[in-house]
């Protein structure tokens, strides 16, 4: 696999292997442009706060501590705050100044003595963030939601829905997984206001949960069904027929190897590309059905819908492989692969009444990280934006803010160069007349001066309307969420 290092990368890497410092209120200066009068509501994002702990570097992206930050827009300026999330763990390693716990993608310093029986995995709540039933959450797929305080952006600690998240299978099951998981991907229904979301949970028999939380907050685990050990979902699609579409892929842990404190979880993974992806569909009356799909791996969802026939349809990103943990180690040194799988644009046709699924490239560009104009989640729509890369791009790098349109396949993007861009959160002005008329607001790192700025974009062509400096420099983070005012 041949390795190539690429300067942007590694600048972006050397600034953020700690970010310490946590600000209140702090009024960012408006570098280029003017914001839009009518922009006005608060931009949250999270993200890994850091790239080592306490002088262990990490090697993995999903291992650093989940920072939140707060862009709070008035029309005239913007004003920002930071808090990490206080996880346990969190505030256990930063008492004791050195790392105390194996994670996701990282191991303890001291190889096999040091991990051997070390079976407890830091929460980071890193993933992503949700505010739904009058509560705001940091989410992490591997275990409990925290619950934070939406003014301060405090950690209230570890929610559990009343008792709903905790394991209620057999004696042993709750000994394997004494708390049911909490995806980090959870979709509200855009008619009923219902927060629908899943968990894979490890056990004697491991299960998809599907969870549903009613606009007050009060949860139920509403399904728990059987599913291959070896298997692995990270997104899901909600349709507004009511449809819940899961894609099982055959990616699967060495639970051995990873418990016993040989390896990491990321780097016990497995995958068998000769294996199908298992389709679950769960239908509005909960009726379950399973179909089956070429090998493929869909980190991200764009979106899904039932079509006008009765057919669902499920855009994902799809990758031609998983990627590999020791690629991931290699971009937190500032180097990737040249072979590296980056993800396309694809949709996938469920036909629930011949059990077939078929499938249809939407355009010859890469991204990651995809939004939609939210009104449009669940239903027929017509424009994703994401980070990518066009076709004729040279380097291995989702540099780039890209537009698809899905319904003709054209594709359009922004790009400055030795810069690294986040997510770009999709935000509809109050009195648009288009599915893409709003804004974008998303992160960029920028290698030449080393800063990172706020950007606000128009939806439709992607002109930059704004540039905001940030006190210091945050990672870009994975997702966010729009408050309007």
């Amino acid at each position: 696999m041949p390795i190539r290092h690429y300067p942007t990368l590694h600048a972006y890497v050397a600034a953020n292997r700690r970010t310490r410092a946590e600000y209140d209120a702090e009024a960012l200066p408006l570098l280029e442009g003017a914001l839009p009068p009518d922009l006005v509501g608060t931009l949250l994002r999270n993200g890994n706060g850091h790239f080592e702990q306490h002088g262990v570097p990490y090697e993995h992206l999903f291992d650093g501590d989940g920072m939140v930050a707060r862009f709070r827009f008035d029309g005239r300026g913007v004003t920002y705050r930071n808090r990490y999330v206080r996880t346990e763990e969190f505030v256990a390693e930063e008492k004791a100044g050195k790392m105390l716990y194996r994670s996701f993608g990282t191991n303890l310093p001291g190889g096999l003595r040091a991990n051997f029986g070390k079976t407890q995995f830091k929460n980071t709540a890193n993933t992503s963030l949700v505010e739904h039933g009058g509560h705001l959450l940091a989410l992490w797929e591997g275990g409990l939601p925290h619950r934070l305080d939406p003014d301060t952006l405090g950690t209230h600690g570890r929610y559990d829905y009343a008792g709903t998240l905790r394991n209620p299978f057999s004696w042993l099951d709750r000994r394997i997984t004494p708390e049911l998981p909490f995806s980090a991907h959870p979709k509200v229904h855009p008619t009923t206001g219902v927060l629908h979301n899943f968990g894979t949970v490890a056990g004697t028999q491991h299960r998809l949960a599907l969870y549903e939380v009613s606009p007050a907050g009060e949860a139920r685990l509403a399904h728990a069904l059987p599913m291959p050990a070896a298997t692995f979902a990270h997104d899901f699609v909600l349709t507004q027929s009511g449809h819940r579409i899961f894609f099982l892929t055959p990616v699967a842990f060495d639970v051995v190897r990873a418990l016993a404190g040989i390896t990491s979880p990321a780097a016990s993974i497995k995958v068998d590309p000769r294996q199908s992806i298992q389709v679950v569909v769960v239908g509005p009356d909960g009726e379950v059905q399973r179909l089956s799909t070429d090998f493929g791996f869909p980190f991200h969802f764009v979106n899904g819908y039932q079509d006008a026939d009765g057919t669902l349809v499920a855009d994902a990103l799809l990758m031609n492989t998983y990627p590999s943990s020791l690629s991931i180690k290699a971009y937190l040194a500032g180097n990737l692969p040249g072979d590296e799988p980056l993800a396309k644009f694809v949709r996938f046709r469920l036909d629930l009444g011949a059990g077939t699924v078929s499938r249809q490239l939407l355009s010859d560009y890469e991204g990651e990280l995809p939004e939609i104009n939210p009104a449009r989640v669940g239903q027929p729509y017509r424009y994703a934006w994401a980070i990518g890369r066009p076709p004729s791009h040279p380097l291995p790098l989702l540099d780039h803010l890209i537009k698809l349109d899905v319904h003709t396949g054209a594709a359009r993007h922004a790009y400055e160069p030795e810069t690294l861009v986040s997510e770009p959160v999709v935000i509809p002005k109050a009195n648009a007349t288009a599915e893409d008329d709003g804004y974008l607001v998303y992160l960029r790192f920028d290698a030449r001066t080393t800063t990172t700025d706020l950007i606000v974009a128009d939806a439709a062509d992607l002109r930059l309307l704004a540039r905001l400096g940030l006190p210091h420099n945050i990672p870009l983070g994975f997702h966010g969420l729009w408050q309007s005012a």
